[in-house]
């Protein structure tokens, strides 16, 4: 997982002592069902300890006397950390780092570093149950964080390894799992929310983590805020659901969940790449009730800014922007956006999503919306598009002109590639806005990617008395519910 005590080694029952010994010092081995959340802490921090633990430099194995404050300092190649005592602090330096182990597990144990970047927020003074790991900087990402749909497409979690030592919580799953409910659902909503919420986070850990060498504590995977973020009700859920997961032919799901589906959840192939068995859509009343704040929204989008994201190359011009297909769950699968190079006056058609998955449209448009379930009208600056007179006296209306051919003075035809027009009347020269769409109204429903649980449901369902197994069956299907 991380990296394991080396040594050159004389004879064979050295090799098997040091073997047992570098083994010892894993400690995962601490834990039933360990997880390594890979946390950001500032350049240089502060490790208080409050329980029962020993220091283990990862280099030699050796043990290394701690009171109850270790001052950790950045390396590009080792890690130094300093221990106060008496007049002066004993500096300790190790190529390969250390390892902050409990000595023996208990709930009475845990850490406080002074300045960790808390799920991606702000650098803040933070508590962790179950054990750290302090390693020398490098370049870690583990595998298909970079993929995960819920991630923000602006964070690049890599970026954060360098410039700072690599530093990791490493704990038991259930104590993981008591500081992510309550960030990923409130606290006070009722219980058995909370329930299905917690078997959901269970499964999503424990998914990703047989896939990853580390999870990030961030929407990466799961927000999570350590012993600072738990929740006493929220504790309460992960406890009453401990060990409990969802299974689809004997096997755990991703159990993928969102904020709001809008009235209906989706099959995983109109929303991502893959179908999904057990990610089927439902119709879900449950979702639209009047604590939802998520009901109904609204966005405006300027011409200008999705011009700038569909056309990145600055020529083109965005005239218009339609819906081509929806699923039948309401969510939009395919956009079509039309734009004039300025330079040509030729007209080109974009289909949105470019090459990504339908959920791209979310954040591809030049505008962050809270899903894809919505419809799609434009404004106009104050004009109704350009009314054309032709050679034999009729009138005909189009959006725009752009891309059209003026007769001009000398006989010849040039394309017109400007957004104001002038137009010669009785009264002299006016000026007609040549674009039609000054801007794009999003009305839509829900917030998030629409698969699998919504929360606002989930809320709504146990407000009516139904419980976390009822929850958990109305949004995945075909799935059994069983205690590990």
């Amino acid at each position: 997982m991380y990296k394991k005590l080396t040594a050159a080694l004389l004879s064979v029952p050295l090799l098997a002592f040091a073997a047992s010994q570098a083994h010892a010092e894993e400690p995962e081995d601490l834990y039933q069902d360990p997880m390594t959340i890979k946390l950001v802490p500032s350049s240089n921090f502060t490790v208080s300890i409050h329980g029962s633990y020993e220091l283990i430099d990862l280099e030699n194995g050796e043990t290394v006397e701690i009171e109850d404050e270790i001052k950790f300092r950045h390396g590009e190649e080792d890690v130094t950390l300093r221990i106060p005592g008496g007049e002066e602090e004993e500096e300790y330096t190790s190529s390969e780092g250390y390892t902050l182990k409990e000595d023996g597990v208990s709930s009475d144990n845990y850490v406080s570093i002074t300045s960790v970047l808390r799920a991606g927020t702000s650098f803040q003074t933070t508590d962790y149950r179950g054990s750290l790991v302090i390693e020398p900087e490098e370049d870690r990402n583990p595998d298909g964080a970079d993929d995960v749909e819920e991630q923000d497409p602006e964070s690049d979690p890599e970026e954060e390894t360098v410039g700072r030592l690599q530093l990791f919580n490493v704990l038991d799953m259930e104590d993981y799992l008591k500081g992510v409910v309550p960030r990923e659902m409130s606290a006070s909503w009722p219980i058995e929310a909370l329930k299905a919420q917690a078997v959901a986070a269970r499964n999503y850990a424990q998914m990703n983590m047989a896939s990853n060498e580390f999870l990030y504590d961030t929407t990466s995977h799961q927000v999570y805020h350590g012993l600072s973020g738990e929740g006493a009700r929220s504790n309460q859920a992960v406890e009453d659901t401990r060990g409990v997961i969802a299974t689809h032919n004997g096997s755990p799901i991703y159990a993928y969940f969102h904020a709001s589906s809008g009235g209906h959840t989706d099959n995983s192939e109109n929303v991502w790449a893959n179908e999904v068995p057990y990610i089927r859509g439902v119709e879900d009343s449950y979702d639209t009730h009047g604590s939802n704040p998520n009901n109904n929204w609204t966005t405006t989008l300027s011409q200008d800014d999705a011009t700038e994201a569909i056309f990145p190359d600055g020529n083109h011009e965005l005239v218009d922007l339609e819906i081509m297909e929806k699923s039948d769950a309401g969510r939009v699968l395919e956009m079509k956006a039309t734009g004039i190079n300025e330079d040509t006056g030729e007209t080109e058609e974009k289909v949105l999503p470019d090459g990504s998955s339908p959920d791209s449209l979310r954040w591809n448009l030049g505008t962050t919306l809270k899903s894809t379930m919505f419809d799609l009208s434009s404004e106009s600056s104050g004009n109704d598009g350009v009314t054309i007179k032709t050679a034999d006296g009729s009138e005909e209306s189009f959006d725009s002109a752009i891309g059209m051919e003026m007769r001009q003075e000398d006989g010849s035809d040039e394309a017109i590639t400007y957004e104001n027009l002038a137009v010669r009347t009785t009264s002299g020269v006016e000026y007609v806005d040549n674009i039609s769409a000054s801007s794009f109204e999003f009305e839509g429903s829900g917030w998030g990617h629409g698969l699998g649980m919504s929360q606002w449901g989930a809320y709504n369902m146990a407000q009516q008395g139904m419980d976390y197994r009822d929850i958990l069956n109305h949004y995945y299907t075909n799935i059994d519910i069983v205690e590990q």
